[in-house]
């Protein structure tokens, strides 16, 4: 019994180790790998809880039929004004119940009714999936990014008439905003946002979100619209 504990302390001393050195590990030697119900591992968040942050992100590329792309407007410490797509992190709770592929929708649903308030959470089939791989190198690049991609068609039907709630069932910070671009459509933004606006321009929407998720952004909506970068 002695040499079998002995063994197993060898061998957890080798794989913190090893985990270490391939970055799989943190300083103290805990995994940062989480699963999935699929049998799947993903980068987790060190010292995360069930609800932390996993390596995956998911953004959704909304595109009104007669206004354009919706983009949201930020104000950051150091890039100062900017644009975003509307999305965020996929939470390791969302991975461990759903699977990879349903987990990022998930989010991106989640995201998306958090920072605007068009909720398509009973309309999982709106958020269509872009499958960056098809799209070449630069697809591929993305996809190896963890970065996931949705398409969201909307309308003037879709206009957000109340102030809804946010994480934790909270209205804290929330307020119904008419874009920046004057078109007749409301959404209810968190207090992340300043503001929103529509752009019927591919390459200038992608032009106007170059400083979101390190530039992937702008080159997911470059890809999505068939443009070429310039």
């Amino acid at each position: 019994h002695a040499c079998s504990a002995l063994g197993e302390q060898r061998k957890s001393r080798m794989g913190s180790c090893l985990g270490k050195c391939f970055g799989l590990s943190d300083d103290k030697g805990e995994s940062l790998l989480g699963s999935d119900k699929d049998g799947g591992t993903y980068p987790a968040r060190s010292g995360g809880g069930g609800n932390g942050r996993s390596g995956f992100r998911s953004f959704v590329v909304v595109k009104h039929a007669k206004h354009g792309f919706m983009l949201l407007e930020a104000t950051k410490a150091r890039k100062g004004r900017l644009f975003q797509l509307p999305g965020g992190h996929v939470d390791q709770e969302e991975l461990a119940a759903h699977g990879e592929r349903e987990a990022c929708r998930v989010a991106a649903a989640r995201e998306l009714v958090e920072e605007t308030g068009l909720d398509m959470r009973e309309n999982m089939h709106r958020l269509v999936p872009v499958d960056m791989e098809a799209m070449g190198e630069k697809g591929s690049k993305l996809n190896a990014s963890r970065r996931r991609y949705y398409r969201l068609d909307i309308n003037d039907s879709d206009s957000v008439e109340d102030i809804t709630t946010g994480p934790g069932g909270s209205f804290r910070g929330r307020r119904l905003a008419t874009p920046l671009s004057m078109e007749d459509f409301r959404l209810c933004l968190s207090h992340e946002h300043t503001g929103f606006k529509f752009e019927r321009d591919g390459a200038a929407a992608a032009e106007a979100v170059a400083q979101h998720s390190g530039g992937y952004n702008k080159q997911a909506v470059l890809l999505i619209e068939g443009l070429r970068d310039v």
